[in-house]
């Protein structure tokens, strides 16, 4: 198997498990909104023994004019705050298989609000083998512990959000086995998962109901028209199951079906574009079947070759923490990068998205802004700064809020 073939393996991998990943951590964030920003520094590897080890180290300082995300009912919560953010990854390479452990962490102190400190890690292996120049797999295992911040998530009966951080884990096994020589005219991938979510606390009194088990299967099939450019067709079904007896009533099956295309380079720009539908039919016929357009486009552009931009726009189902029968996401992100020198660096990003919960009149209007300098000090260490703002417009007034960040940067490596 080439690295081309892999490389939209690995893709495609990533991309049909999105879903589920976002439900085990919605409208949590990534790590950028409790003030984690990478600054893209090439590790050093330490080769021991067949053994590729990459360690690097992140810090960031910076203010935060809102850490419990308050809408203004309550006093907003400023603080200044330090992230450490360990990682190493470990590779073992042989005969053309890989072998690989990571683990990464976000250790956060705020000095005006302990209540909101996190540990937040992630410990992940994976096994990736080409067994024949026709079949090869990607099989990932994941372990998160993670926590939901203050106000983050709705409450059912039209109630405002988590007054506390809420600590959680998800753990997950996810496979992709790959049938289709390089450069053959069809070619067909088959991935399947598992997850489960489990909530460490619950100071709301009712995170008890989020624990869920989600089994994705998907089956995707590749037919190239143009030597660079493949149509897709995708379908897959998602079970959820949830773990509390009062919550059994969100019992679901989630089926989506795509039709696409996918291009690797072509006039300076790659990409993967799918359109089609998604419907979402509850065991318990409580709630009524949900149906919606669903759409995943991810596409690069590079006018020059220091200069980037990725354009990535999504519409898909998610579970609603048992706000209405679920929620339909929408989002449109445009992100560009470029290279002022070999040593400076800068990146503006805009997102804005759509949180739609299905059977009651309640919605968030989400909207993201960041931009980012960074200057390599050298070619083991980056410095730079940050500033991000987000807002959440919501028809429920007390989950409304805005929230500025602003942070220098250090990422290092051996």
């Amino acid at each position: 198997m080439t690295q081309k073939l892999s490389g939209m393996s690995v893709a495609v991998l990533s991309v049909l498990l999105t879903g589920t990943a976002a439900a085990a951590g919605n409208e949590q964030g990534t790590d950028t909104q409790n003030g984690v920003s990478g600054q893209n520094s090439v590790p050093g590897v330490i080769n021991a023994g067949g053994f590729e080890i990459k360690p690097t180290l992140g810090l960031s300082v910076g203010t935060n004019d809102n850490v419990g995300l308050s809408s203004g009912a309550v006093p907003k919560t400023s603080s200044s705050f330090t992230i450490l953010r360990p990682k190493v990854a470990v590779d073992m390479p042989t005969n053309g298989q890989v072998y690989s452990a990571n683990y990464s962490g976000a250790y956060a102190n705020y000095t005006s609000s302990s209540q909101d400190n996190y540990n937040d890690q992630n410990f992940g292996l994976a096994a990736k083998n080409d067994w024949t120049s026709r079949v090869n797999s990607l099989l990932n295992f994941d372990y998160s512990d993670g926590h939901d911040a203050r106000n983050a998530i709705p409450m059912p009966g039209g109630l405002t959000g988590n007054i506390s951080k809420e600590l959680w884990h998800t753990t997950g096994v996810k496979g992709m086995a790959h049938y289709g020589a390089d450069g053959a005219q069809g070619q067909f991938e088959l991935t399947a998962g598992q997850l489960s979510k489990r909530y460490d606390t619950n100071f709301s009194g009712i995170t008890q109901l989020y624990n869920y088990d989600a089994t994705p299967v998907t089956g995707s099939f590749f037919y190239k028209v143009a030597p660079a450019t493949h149509m897709i067709l995708q379908a897959g079904t998602t079970n959820y199951s949830y773990q509390n007896a009062a919550a059994k009533i969100y019992d679901s099956k989630e089926q989506q079906y795509m039709v696409g295309v996918k291009w690797d380079a072509t006039a300076k720009t790659t990409g993967n574009i799918r359109y089609g539908s998604v419907t979402k039919s509850f065991n318990s016929g409580f709630y009524p079947t949900v149906s919606s357009p669903a759409w995943n486009a991810a596409v690069t552009w590079s006018p020059r070759t220091y200069s980037v931009v990725n354009f990535t726009l999504s519409q898909a189902a998610a579970e609603g923490y048992t706000v209405g029968s679920s929620m339909i996401s929408r989002d449109s992100i445009v992100n560009w990068t470029h290279e002022w020198s070999s040593y400076i660096k800068s990146m503006l990003s805009y997102d804005d998205g759509l949180d739609t919960f299905q059977g009651v009149n309640e919605f968030f209007k989400r909207k993201t802004y960041e931009a980012k300098l960074s200057y390599a000090v050298n070619r083991r260490l980056n410095a730079g700064i940050d500033f991000q703002n987000w807002k959440r417009d919501s028809n429920v007034a007390g989950l409304n809020y805005t929230q500025s960040i602003a942070m220098i940067l250090l990422d290092g490596s051996l």
